[in-house]
């Protein structure tokens, strides 16, 4: 079989450096998982934004969990939009493949063009949570395969899109090493999650894009004084960037000089030191409203860490309430409420902090995934 991936964006730079972010480390995993499959005799990824001296990286790193048989190849555009579209309108013409995957949807509608090859298509998040354009409609009923990054998604799309078809899900992962093969034990993983070795911290690791700040950082920032009041030492630990940032910031400054002197903002930070902080900070809290899946809860959980996630997205399918964490509605008292009981029941924590280990052991790992995508596509053999 010959199999086109179609990516927005890998997320290396010209000097195989990893561009942080959601959508790009499960484009990442996808294109590994695919590689591996024996069903697969070419794999062909082109990807639109990653300039053309980062596929080189990009080799590497499928290389290293591709099928020893298959033939890789790969093409970056650098961000020529015009011309990516040409190549798929030449490649469908000439039916140089037998399969396509599309990993965003907008980029799906080129699968309208006439004699398109059959197609894959994800449904991924928040783009489906409002009603879409009759050419995306169009691109996603009409795929040989609809495949959803969660049950949530899946129905929320069908919700706002009526008749558009039910997508099978295939639950995301953490990602494993990019250069190099995973170890047979997660280090990070082995160690048990105890309150006693913890800082008391809460930690929220999210885009403060304007148009994304549904994800609680508001609710944290103002329940904080709250928080303070049963847990004096604690303190709030926020990671992201984005044009939303100035605007939370002002609202630290609102607070109290206790409140304020206790909630620190990070920005963006390494790899390195965002495992850091998930191995010190003793709760994970994003009570957000419009995750499409949620991949910190993942990374949480596989530190042990017990979670407050909201009600009503995705995150209900990571994080199972009163189990391995606490869900809640997006209110500034609700969210307190939560941040007070986890931070001041030792017991509670480490309960639910090694719930949810056990459940990203079971679920959530990059050996899960492959499994499960390869399966759906009929690929796994």
């Amino acid at each position: 079989m010959k199999y086109l991936i179609v990516a927005p964006q890998l997320g290396f730079t010209s000097s195989g450096e990893i561009v942080p972010g959601g959508l790009l480390q499960f484009g990442r995993c996808v294109v590994r998982a695919l590689a591996s499959s024996p069903s697969i005799e070419i794999l062909v990824i082109w990807c639109q934004v990653d300039s053309p001296a980062a596929s080189k990286y990009i080799r590497q790193m499928i290389s290293i969990y591709a099928h020893p048989a298959i033939n890789i190849e790969i093409i970056c555009f650098g961000g020529a939009r015009s011309k990516l579209a040409i190549s798929i309108l030449v490649a469908n013409f000439k039916k140089k493949f037998d399969r396509i995957m599309y990993l965003l949807v907008n980029q799906s509608i080129l699968s309208l063009l006439p004699g398109h090859l059959p197609y894959d298509v994800w449904e991924i998040g928040e783009e489906l949570f409002h009603p879409i354009s009759k050419l995306k409609y169009l691109s996603l009923s009409n795929a040989d395969t609809l495949l959803s990054i969660s049950n949530n998604t899946t129905a929320t799309a069908r919700k706002y899109n009526e008749g558009l078809p039910l997508g099978k899900v295939v639950h995301l992962c953490t990602e494993p090493p990019i250069y190099n093969l995973p170890l047979q034990e997660d280090s990070v993983v082995g160690l048990p999650y105890n309150t006693k070795d913890r800082e008391k911290a809460v930690l929220i690791v999210a885009n403060m894009h304007s148009r994304l700040l549904y994800k609680g950082h508001q609710q944290l920032i103002l329940g904080w004084p709250e928080v303070l009041d049963k847990s004096p030492d604690a303190e709030l630990w926020i990671v992201g960037d984005g044009d939303g940032r100035p605007m939370l910031e002002d609202l630290k400054c609102s607070l109290t000089t206790q409140a304020r002197e206790r909630i620190q903002f990070f920005g963006y930070v390494k790899d390195k030191f965002l495992e850091e902080l998930y191995s010190r900070c003793r709760v994970f809290a994003m009570p957000s409203t419009g995750e499409g899946f949620g991949l910190v809860f993942v990374e949480a959980a596989r530190h042990g860490v017990p979670c407050i996630g909201g009600k009503y997205d995705s995150v209900k399918e990571i994080v199972v309430d009163n189990q391995t964490g606490i869900l809640v509605e997006q209110q500034v008292k609700d969210v307190a409420n939560a941040c007070i009981k986890l931070l001041e029941n030792d017991s509670l924590a480490n309960q639910f902090g090694n719930a949810g280990r056990e459940r990203y052991i079971e679920k959530f790992q990059y050996a899960q995934f492959r499994i499960q995508l390869l399966s759906t596509l009929d690929l796994l053999y």
